[in-house]
């Protein structure tokens, strides 16, 4: 982004709180968001206005527009895929099974182990259910926390 549509968006932060930027302010928190584009700079900048009492923090800047990118699907949502999935492939097409899932699903489902999930009585079903969407919930939080620091989504599945 052009440091001078930067300025704009950093003068109406501080219109709407009340703060007066230096010039050193400026550098800095231009150092730490200039690397986004004017859009998410200004869309993160009007909805944090619009929600925040307080003047937002380069860190919660950061996670606004990184919430804009992140779109994954609901933990519950994932879970009916994986059941679906169990029921498509059985515990005999494993392979089968977990490439017809999401790769942050199949990354849980191995984690949790997939012959587990379908062997499963009822009430171990629901203790499994718990556990993905806990370990999910807690992915999507680093998804989050690693597009906001601009690390790439493959580590992120690697590790």
């Amino acid at each position: 982004m052009k440091k001078e549509d930067f300025i704009k968006g950093m003068a109406l932060l501080g219109v709407a709180y009340n703060k007066e930027f230096k010039e050193d302010e400026i550098s800095v928190w231009y150092q730490m968001l200039g690397g986004y584009t004017e859009e998410e700079f200004s869309r993160a900048v009007q909805e944090l206005i619009k929600t925040e009492e307080y003047l937002p923090s380069i860190a919660k800047i950061t996670k606004t527009i990184a919430k804009t990118k992140v779109n994954l699907p609901d933990a519950e949502d994932e879970w009916q895929d994986v059941l679906r999935a169990v029921r498509q492939y059985g515990s005999w097409n494993e392979e089968g099974a977990l490439n017809s899932l999401e790769p942050y699903t199949r990354k849980i489902v191995k984690y949790i182990g997939f012959n587990r999930i379908c062997m499963a009585t009822p009430e171990e079903q629901t203790w499994n259910k718990k556990e993905f969407i806990g370990e999910y919930n807690s992915l999507k939080d680093k998804v989050l926390e690693h597009t906001q620091l601009g690390v790439s989504e493959t580590k992120l599945l690697n590790e």
